[in-house]
């Protein structure tokens, strides 16, 4: 994930096989770049709104806003950005192990795995 915000797990192991719940609280002015999942997630957000768009660009005109109780089914390979206007914390549950692939690898806040 990118630099500032905060992960907690909350269930499971999302680096290994089998069901995994995480919550992330994420600063105001938080931005995950395009990228996809390759096993499916849920969000809910707990507190806040988190703008939620689909596609390869993240475009905020096209983000649709999930405030505090919204849920969100995202299936496996779906291409989708995310960002916060204000703090938020989201919960996310699904089976692991959980990754990010990033539609422009230079995007990846973890530059060893570009390597």
């Amino acid at each position: 994930m990118p630099k500032g915000a905060k992960l907690a797990v909350l269930y499971g192991d999302p680096g290994k096989p089998g069901p995994f719940t995480i919550r992330l609280s994420a600063p105001a002015g938080y931005k995950i770049a395009p990228h996809w999942h390759t096993q499916a997630e849920a969000l809910t957000v707990v507190s806040g709104a988190l703008y939620l768009g689909m596609g390869d660009q993240a475009k905020t005109s096209s983000a649709h806003a999930l405030n505090a109780g919204g849920f969100h089914y995202l299936p496996a390979k779906q291409h989708h950005y995310a960002f916060t206007k204000s703090a938020a914390e989201i919960q996310i549950s699904g089976d692991g192990p959980f990754d990010i692939n990033y539609i422009n690898p230079a995007d990846n806040p973890d530059k060893s795995a570009q390597q």
